[in-house]
């Protein structure tokens, strides 16, 4: 028996398109003499699409060209694939859930001569960017029979070519807390493979958890596995998610024996003897590094972006920072150099080293390259705004004027919403938003201004990720200026912000990096409690480096932070931005591309309220100052 998976590429909300890429796949899978052709999980009606989901002539679409595709089907030719569909077409039987609405479920469509089945996904994930419980019904008898009281999960096996396949649905593979219970069902049932179709976004370091995790699924059961994922560009409209493929299978013993390039199509071959599963080609796979990982995914994700978009041109204004460094040299990479304009937008604060690093860079990528100081129209805003009198109609007045602070928001704002916005404009561009995660998460960025841009392509890095992948791209040649990653970090906005001073930002980045990661990605979120705690018992830099080995260490902490006071101090003053203005901002904040296990956006999600300090960090915090 020949078998296929297609790592094929899935357009969110386009069924007649995807139905066209299906088909496709299909008569080269016949014309190749394949017996069984493997397609992703939800292949016809695309994954991310919000509550198009509830328009009724949108499932209807879904099911048609579902049924359209499974007529390929014939006596030597099967199909498995992913689509969405109304629980009432497939049973027969009307279905409504509480509310109302007609029932949906995510399936599995097995297409065999004439005849096509349906196996539902059990398990609905409802974490990070999942929220399936909110449109799909799940693979429980008690969920389909009204009056039976028993969940139990529905598998069955579906026979082609004398060979049981039985068939999950991504997150049923991933059933870590159910002790592989479908993946049991379906060997004591008889199933001679099993099949997991997914549509999984990218996360960095998932791809080398997933093939640990298959391979002891087939191991364990002595069971061959083949995992079939899509490619795409999706979003919940906040967050952008790349679905990177890597699809793969493992033989009985568990061993890897194909493996899908990160975003790449491709049709990759199977041959099922002796109740083995044998590859066509013998395995080429070499495994990559996490940050080779990222460095493809946002490539990947700035390229489809801009081509969903329709946008070809972008402006990125080159401060001569590691940040902006970055930023234009994914952005030439992924669009091309020609399509590239750097603006260096110095003020009276501004270095010649982060001038030169910013002239540096461009004369590596090749890009275009344009000067436009911005002091000038800075002074134009002081002499307008400074002495203003509003009054009130009681003849009262207040005076208006503009601190050192003011000011530095006053340039900020002027690169971005006056003289980027101008010049993409002229130039028929957008322009991007530099920031990075850890400036984000305590909104270290000047609202109209910073955070303006059509996308923040580096916007779930880390800082320390940032120079990681700075030294990825240059691991050749330099095509990152290496001055930039020496320089400390500096918005160069005012005199206490000078370079060559070693002045900059007031993040201590190898700190705060750590602090805020823990505040934001682990899934069980630090009590500022723990943090206190770990503060005192001298262990704060092993708990925050969470097992991996980093530049934070426990005498950084204690010189920057010699007592509780100056540590709680600090240690509020971030969370409250954290929790406060930083949410305002992100609010407003253009989508980011996703990469870590927590993206801002609808992955990691929050509302705008005031930070709450629990009872137990302020009595602690009472204890370890005043005692």
């Amino acid at each position: 028996m020949k078998i296929r998976y297609s790592q094929i590429t899935v357009i969110p909300g386009n069924p007649q398109k995807n139905f066209e890429t299906c088909l496709s796949a299909a008569q080269r899978a016949k014309n190749d003499g394949v017996n069984l052709l493997i397609l992703p999980e939800m292949t016809i009606p695309g994954y991310m699409i919000g509550d198009k989901w509830e328009e009724s002539d949108f499932i209807d679409d879904c099911e048609f060209f579902s049924n359209e595709l499974a007529k390929e089907a014939d006596e030597n030719f099967s199909l498995i694939f992913g689509t969405a569909a109304f629980l009432e077409s497939i049973t027969g039987k009307p279905r409504n859930g509480f509310d109302g609405r007609k029932a949906k479920v995510n399936t599995a469509c097995i297409a065999t001569n004439g005849n096509i089945q349906y196996q539902f996904k059990t398990l609905l994930p409802n974490y990070r960017e999942f929220e399936e419980p909110r449109h799909f019904f799940n693979n429980l008898t008690a969920s389909l029979t009204p009056g039976d009281e028993e969940d139990r999960l529905m598998f069955d096996t579906y026979e082609i070519c004398g060979t049981k396949f039985g068939v999950t649905i991504c997150e049923d593979g991933w059933d870590d807390d159910y002790n592989l219970k479908p993946f049991k069902i379906l060997k004591e049932i008889g199933a001679d493979i099993i099949v997991n179709i997914s549509y999984s976004p990218f996360t960095a370091g998932k791809n080398q958890s997933r093939n640990r995790h298959f391979s002891n699924h087939a191991k364990t059961l002595g069971k061959a596995v083949i995992y079939a994922n899509g490619l795409g560009l999706q979003n919940n409209g906040k967050t952008v998610f790349c679905f990177d493929g890597s699809s793969a299978a493992w033989n009985s013993k568990g061993e890897l024996i194909a493996h899908s390039k990160m975003y790449e199509e491709e049709d990759v071959d199977f041959e099922f003897v002796n109740n083995e599963l044998l590859p066509a080609k013998p395995l080429q796979y070499k495994e990559t590094s996490e940050i080779e990982d990222i460095h493809k995914t946002l490539i990947y994700g700035i390229r489809n972006y801009m081509k969903q978009s329709g946008l070809s041109r972008v402006v990125i204004g080159a401060s001569g920072g590691v940040d902006s460094t970055l930023a234009a040299a994914l952005y030439a990479e992924a669009i091309g150099k020609e399509n590239l304009l750097l603006v260096n937008m110095p003020t009276k604060f501004n270095s010649q080293t982060t001038i030169g690093i910013a002239q540096k860079l461009a004369t590596n990528l090749g890009c275009w390259y344009t000067s436009v100081p911005v002091s000038e129209s800075a002074a134009l805003t002081r002499r307008q705004i400074d002495g203003l009198k509003p009054t009130n109609a009681k003849g009262e007045n207040i005076e208006i004027n503009l601190s050192s602070f003011n000011m530095e928001n006053v340039q900020a704002r002027d690169r971005g919403s006056r003289i980027l916005a101008a010049i993409a404009s002229a130039w028929g561009a957008v322009f991007t938003n530099n920031g990075n995660k850890t400036e984000t998460t305590v909104g270290y960025a000047t609202l109209y201004g910073d955070v303006a841009g059509f996308l923040a392509a580096i916007g779930d890095l880390w800082k320390h990720t940032v120079y990681d992948l700075c030294r990825y791209i240059n691991r050749e040649k330099e095509i990152v200026p290496n001055e930039v990653l020496t320089l400390k970090p500096s918005a160069e906005l005012s005199e206490n912000q000078a370079v060559d001073k070693g002045l900059g930002d007031p993040i201590i980045y190898p700190y705060h990096d750590r602090l805020f990661e823990a505040w934001q990605q682990w899934w069980n979120h630090a009590p500022l409690a723990d943090i206190l705690q770990h503060y005192l018992d001298g262990d704060l830099a092993e708990y925050l480096n969470h097992g991996e080995k980093t530049e934070l260490t426990e005498e950084l902490i204690k010189q920057n932070f010699p007592d509780a006071k100056s540590f709680t101090a600090d240690l509020e003053r971030w969370y409250k931005l954290f929790k406060g203005m930083g949410v305002a901002k992100r609010i407003q904040a253009p989508p980011i591309i996703a990469v870590t296990r927590r993206a801002y956006g609808f992955d990691y999600r929050e509302a705008a309220i005031q930070p709450y300090f629990s009872r137990k960090y302020l009595l602690l915090k009472e204890k370890a100052i005043f005692s």
